[in-house]
């Protein structure tokens, strides 16, 4: 730090770390007592960012929104090329202007990351949502879901997800995990064994053993689901249910390359098993967090062009699962089933006992939805969602750093590992902070993965901002009490 502001500074920023709250708000709530007190006057210099970084231990970005909120407050002015300076302050505004800086993060609106979909409809394709049910006729129940929102999800799914569908084949649930459910429910009796990758989406497991299966996790690694090992296990079984999500595995956003898709249907079909593909995430794939996408020589997409058609298309026996929670907004609560002949009456009865398909209103709008999700709409949603994953990574990497995190390559979710054995105490404490995650725990089915988190980054920039400072503010607290033994 220059000599000029050294002292004032040193003597402002003595107790910073003992304050509550995310770092940056620590130095900015010093600091502005100190203006308030007098203790630097007007005119005197603020060290620059990175010196001061350097002097405090946090990243340039930490010094940097300490400023920027000082700026905005009023406190200090930012000169361009000049550094900052402490500006003079009438004494009938100071309360009104310490006040947003102190702002308690428990007093903030709550923060939820634990749910890896839009967190709105501000980026929907503009549509007619006004719901014309004159000259509608009969009774408005469709067992297998309205004929046009069948057709419009068939052609969504043929035309965007590579996958040839007719709407003869389609069966309208309410959501994925409905649809898959009610796959689950039909398919497994007392004591089947269901593979599915671990971690894996929460709330899964649970499907299995209220359906009486026996839940068997796989590994997952950056080429999604580890076939070997579904091999090794299915040799030993009769007859098991995989579960797969070949375009994007939640919550670790792998996508399934080009080889173990090959070999994953092989076993299936040696094994005599059966392939349930969820494909909430297909379309939602993201470059790399680089300049341009990288070669994989180990059968991962490229390209948009070379995007690895679904399991589905390769072997007509895959039962593919779908959502519109994921690209559009889980409010309207539509989901798809796409079913093989053999199967395609008793899942439908299936459905139709459940009462699975959502209200006639929200298929008409869903309807309409898919049919105003163009190309030029859907590469726009990857392109934003592929920038809220970089901030995000940018973010756990600067005030995080002992979180161990993948860039996730498709989906809206990605897998944190936390240096503790379990995290779910970690995420009460986080939630009084403000901000909400899912626990390992809930997106594991064997016991390895009780350490990790699932943060989604479908928020706004804003918020993931916000989300990171009281994940940060938690974790130095969760620290503290794991020094003190407490």
């Amino acid at each position: 730090m220059d000599q000029d502001s050294e002292w004032w500074v040193r003597i402002a920023l003595d107790d910073w770390r003992s304050r509550a709250g995310p770092r940056h708000r620590r130095i900015t709530e010093a600091l502005a007592e100190a203006i308030e007190r007098g203790v630097a006057g007007t005119g005197a210099r603020l060290p620059a960012e990175r010196p001061l970084a350097d002097a405090l231990g946090v990243g340039r970005g930490t010094v940097v929104r300490a400023y920027e909120t000082l700026a905005d407050a009023g406190l200090v002015s930012r000169r361009q090329g000049a550094g900052t300076f402490v500006e003079r302050r009438p004494g009938w505004s100071r309360p009104a202007v310490a006040a947003p800086v102190r702002r308690l993060v428990a007093g903030d609106e709550v923060v939820d990351l634990s749910r890896s979909v839009p967190a709105g409809t501000g980026h929907l394709p503009p549509v007619d949502d006004t719901i014309a049910l004159s000259g509608r006729n009969g009774h408005g129940r469709h067992p297998g879901g309205l004929p046009e929102l069948r057709e419009a999800l068939a052609a969504h799914v043929t035309a965007h997800l590579d996958l040839p569908t007719t709407a003869e084949q389609v069966i309208v649930t309410a959501g994925a995990r409905h649809a898959q459910s009610l796959t689950i429910a039909a398919l497994v009796s007392p004591g089947r064994p269901v593979l599915t990758g671990c971690p894996t989406t929460p709330g899964l497991a649970a499907s299995v053993t209220t359906a009486g299966g026996r839940p068997i996790g796989i590994g997952v690694d950056s080429f999604g689901l580890d076939v070997s090992a579904v091999e090794r296990a299915a040799a030993r079984l009769h007859a098991p249910l995989i579960l797969v999500a070949s375009a994007a595995h939640d919550p670790t956003g792998a996508p399934l390359s080009a080889p173990r898709r090959r070999a994953l249907l092989a076993v299936a079909r040696t094994r005599n098993a059966i392939l349930l593909e969820n494909l909430s995430e297909a379309a939602l794939d993201l470059p790399e967090p680089s300049d341009g996408l990288p070669t994989h020589p180990d059968g991962l997409p490229t390209s948009r062009d070379d995007r690895l058609a679904p399991l589905a298309a390769a072997d007509d026996a895959v039962i593919a699962v779908g959502s519109m929670s994921k690209m559009f907004w889980a409010g309207l609560g539509v989901g798809w089933l796409r079913v093989p002949d053999a199967l395609r009456g008793y899942l439908a009865q299936t459905a139709a006992a459940a009462a699975a398909a959502p209200s006639v209103p929200a298929q008409v709008v869903a309807a309409r939805l898919l049919r105003a999700a163009d190309a030029g709409w859907q590469e726009g949603l990857r392109r934003t969602l592929a920038e809220r994953r970089d901030l995000l990574l940018a973010l756990l990497a600067e005030q995080l750093p002992a979180w161990r995190v993948t860039a996730p390559r498709a989906g809206l979710s990605m897998w944190a590992e936390l240096p503790v054995a379990d995290s779910t105490t970690f995420v009460h404490l986080a939630a009084r902070y403000g901000v909400l995650v899912a626990p390992g725990a809930a997106a594991c089915v064997d016991g390895r993965h009780h350490h990790g988190v699932r943060l989604s980054f479908a928020e706004s920039a804003d918020t993931l901002r916000t989300a990171v400072d009281r994940l940060t503010a938690a974790w130095e607290e969760h620290t503290r009490r794991l020094a003190a033994g407490r």
